[in-house]
């Protein structure tokens, strides 16, 4: 009885939930996309009526995208985090030039459609620095456990959930 009990979460949620804050999230795969890294589920969702901004909105949902636009991407430099940035960036958009993001996510994908409230952070309010997709890395062990730990990247990583950057977003919270 999957279908009942995901109906009942479904039904659930539609009461209870007010607000949706989505960091550093995709919500579009272009066509020019040269790797479609969701496998289709992202072109599913915005094909569904029930997903988009105004239909969520119409729920009494209020929808609020947050991306960082601190890191731009270039493959030939000596910056490290350019070059993540522009191995991240290349696949989900096709292209290099004016783009910018996280560091993981661009933020041509980040915003969905109006009615959702767009929050573009450009840097962190304290320290000045970049704010970037996540405070850990990935590791290739991640891959055949999931629950295996990621790298820890240092202490003055700026992330979404730091000091500075949080109530840059953190008052559109329900």
């Amino acid at each position: 009885h999957i279908y009942s009990s995901s109906t009942a979460v479904y039904r659930l949620a539609q009461q209870k939930i007010t607000s949706l804050i989505t960091l550093g999230t995709p919500h579009t795969s272009p066509t020019s996309a040269l790797v479609d890294q969701t496998r289709g589920l992202l072109r599913e969702i915005a094909a569904s009526p029930s997903c988009s901004s105004q239909t969520l909105t119409n729920a009494g949902i209020a929808i609020t995208c947050v991306s960082s636009s601190s890191l731009s991407a270039k493959l030939f430099t000596t910056d490290l985090e350019q070059i993540i940035a522009a191995t991240s960036y290349l696949p989900l958009v096709g292209r290099l030039d004016n783009v910018k993001g996280d560091g993981i996510v661009p933020t041509d994908l980040a915003f969905m459609e109006s009615p959702a409230r767009r929050v573009e952070i450009e840097k962190c309010s304290d320290t000045g620095g970049a704010v970037r997709h996540a405070h850990v890395l990935p590791t290739p062990w991640n891959l055949l456990d999931g629950e295996a730990a990621s790298w820890k990247l240092p202490e003055d990583i700026v992330w979404y959930g730091s000091p500075g950057v949080l109530g840059q977003w953190l008052e559109y919270v329900c």
